[in-house]
C-alpha cells in the first residue's frame, strides 16, 4: 500500500490517535474504539491498515504508535483546516462556525499549492479564533482549545471525564 491510498476516514483515525498521544506511546484498539465510537474490531482493523500504509507501527497487545510520517500527515491536516477556516473568515467574512464547517468539507480536497496561496494572502501571524497556533509541530495539549477537534473528535472532553 502507499500513502496515496489514505482515505479521509484513515486520517480521522490518525488524528484521534495523535490526540490520544499516539505519537509518543501506542494507543490501544479499545481506547481508539471508544473515542471514534466504532467497534474494537473495527479499530484494530484500522490500526493494522495504518501500519500497512506506513504511518505507524502496530505493537501487539499495546496498539498503534504513529511514526514521523503519520505525525506529519496529522499536523498537515490540522494546519490545512485552520488556514482555510481563517481565510474564509478574513476574506469572505464568514462567521466562525460556518467557516469551520466549510473548511472541514474542503480541507482534504485542496492542493498544497492552493493552501500555500491562501496562507500567503492572510495575515502574517495567523491564529485560529480558538487560539490554536497554525505553525506545527503540535502537541496534543497545544490543541486542547481547538473547537474543531473538540467537536469532531470529542476527545478532550472524554479525557477530562476519566
Amino acid at each position: 500500500m502507499s500513502l496515496g491510498e489514505l482515505t479521509k476516514r484513515d486520517k480521522e483515525h490518525m488524528i484521534s490517535i495523535f490526540l490520544l498521544e499516539g505519537h509518543e506511546k501506542p494507543v490501544g484498539p479499545s481506547e481508539l474504539a471508544t473515542n471514534m465510537e466504532v467497534s474494537r474490531a473495527g479499530a484494530l482493523q484500522k490500526m493494522k491498515r495504518l501500519e500497512e500504509l506506513g504511518v505507524g507501527d502496530y505493537i501487539p497487545e499495546k496498539g498503534l504508535k504513529l511514526n514521523q510520517e503519520g505525525v506529519s500527515i496529522v499536523e498537515e491536516d490540522i494546519f490545512r483546516h485552520h488556514v482555510i477556516e481563517q481565510f474564509f473568515q478574513e476574506t469572505l467574512g464568514l462567521e466562525f462556525e460556518e467557516a469551520c464547517k466549510e473548511a472541514e468539507k474542503l480541507g482534504g480536497e485542496m492542493s498544497e499549492r492552493m493552501v500555500e496561496l491562501i496562507r500567503e494572502n492572510c495575515e502574517e501571524d495567523m491564529r485560529c479564533k480558538c487560539g490554536s497556533c497554525l505553525d506545527p509541530p503540535y502537541e496534543p495539549s497545544d490543541l486542547d482549545g481547538c473547537h474543531w477537534l473538540r467537536k469532531k473528535y470529542s476527545l478532550i472532553d472524554k479525557k477530562e471525564a476519566v
